[in-house]
């Protein structure tokens, strides 16, 4: 069944997005190299995976509804950071931004009755909840630990026990 065209059109929109957003994560995974926080650089690394896994799963539901994808310019992300809570607080921001357009596009596909969209978009929404838990947790702990090394060294360590497979951690 043909996507409607407003669809597809917000659909290749959330694409560029969620490849954006893997670029922003990989430009964190960076910085946290650069900066020798190798466990926060995985966490993000694997962040920027499954962003990236995110737009393959949108790009194969509008080629399955027999829809054209056109991936749009991605702006260059933000590369410098005052310290491991502005990275954080910047993820987090990130994440909230997702939920939002992921919740017009929900919005969107009840407007135009597409109701074949919603299952699909109802599972991005849900995940953006389990996100946006979990990295404002990870923002609330580093908050609290600025400046003391010993803790953030100990979130590190947690945060880079993620596998590369998606497993949050133990943050």
């Amino acid at each position: 069944m043909a996507l409607p065209e407003r669809m597809e059109r917000a659909l290749n929109d959330q694409i560029t997005r969620e490849l954006g957003a893997s670029l922003v994560y990989l430009q964190m995974a960076a910085h946290f190299e650069a900066e020798e926080r190798p466990g926060m650089a995985r966490w993000m690394a694997a962040q920027s995976m499954e962003e990236s896994a995110h737009a393959r799963m949108f790009i194969d539901y509008v080629v399955d509804r027999d829809g054209r994808v056109e991936i749009g310019a991605i702006d260059a992300p933000v590369s410098k950071f005052d310290s491991p809570g502005h990275v954080f607080e910047e993820a987090l921001r990130q994440e909230r931004s997702v939920t939002a357009e992921i919740r017009n596009l929900y919005r969107l596909a009840t407007e135009l009755g597409d109701l074949e969209s919603l299952p699909i978009l109802q599972v991005f929404l849900a995940e953006q909840v389990e996100e946006e838990a979990l990295v404002s947790g990870i923002c609330e702990r580093i908050g609290r630990l600025e400046g003391n090394e010993v803790g953030l060294a100990l979130i590190e360590a947690e945060l880079g026990a993620r596998s590369a497979g998606g497993d949050q951690g133990g943050a």
